[in-house]
């Protein structure tokens, strides 16, 4: 009985080493990215990296020097984003358990109307679990402005392709047009991924419409992936949970 108890011990105690182990730093970067599509006319495309200060053009600097904390603002045309704010490794609470591609969006806001696509990505994620399944869940939540005809809708995605962007041939979820003017909130999951001891890339894409005469939107998008739980250490730690009951009672007995 005492070597049984020890193996499984010792069992539970390598799954739980192996499921915590940690990986190796990325080397690939935070990245957002805007598109104003206007009622008519050209759309204009901005974009900011992780750790990339200057900016100019059609490119926005980063105004953070921490690693995975993506601070920037961005105006087009048609629109101005204040304060646009992205999280991604190794940043918290992303870890070797855990992938978490999160945006904030504090006010966006319109003279003209018009559409306007924000995407987030990164890419070379990889988690350390028994197997290779995971999941996704997402949630956002936030404000649609004044206007009724206010519209957002939102899609995740996870690729195996590894690059960011890359929503051809993804795994996803999405909604269809939220609309209104009062404040929304949308869950998505759980989706089931597989390959995530590989790199991978995870994306969201925010498309809003926005009517004219001063509109301001704001938001909160967060993704996440994490390991499937391996049915052998659910397993290993319910029988380790029961030979403690058992023991415990054993022990009881005697007294």
């Amino acid at each position: 009985m005492t070597s049984h108890k020890t193996y499984l011990i010792k069992y539970f105690k390598t799954l739980t080493a192996i499921t915590l182990m940690s990986v190796s730093v990325s080397q690939a970067s935070l990245m957002l990215r805007i598109s104003d599509t206007p009622l008519t006319g050209s759309p204009t495309v901005v974009t900011a990296t992780d750790q990339i200060a200057g900016g100019g053009g059609n490119v926005a600097p980063d105004n953070s020097s921490i690693p995975g904390l993506l601070s920037t603002s961005f105006g087009t045309p048609n629109f101005f984003l204040t304060a646009s704010l992205g999280t991604s490794k190794p940043y918290p609470p992303n870890s070797d358990i855990l992938a978490d591609l999160f945006l904030r969006q504090l006010s966006i806001s319109s003279t003209n109307g018009g559409t306007l696509t924000i995407e987030i990505s990164d890419n070379d994620f990889t988690l350390n679990g028994i197997g290779n399944e995971g999941f996704f869940t997402a949630d956002i939540a936030g404000t649609l402005g004044a206007n009724p005809l206010n519209s957002v809708e939102v899609d995740y995605f996870y690729n195996t392709s590894n690059i960011p962007f890359d929503t051809d041939g993804a795994t996803m979820a999405g909604s269809s047009a939220i609309s209104g003017s009062l404040g929304f909130n949308e869950s998505f999951g759980r989706v089931a991924v597989s390959g995530i001891d590989q790199p991978f890339s995870i994306t969201q894409v925010i498309k809003i419409h926005m009517q004219p005469n001063y509109q301001i939107l704001s938001f909160d998008s967060d993704l996440r992936v994490v390991p499937e739980p391996d049915t052998a250490l659910l397993t290993g730690l319910a029988l380790f949970i029961l030979l403690l009951v058992v023991s415990g009672r054993r022990s009881v007995k005697q007294c």
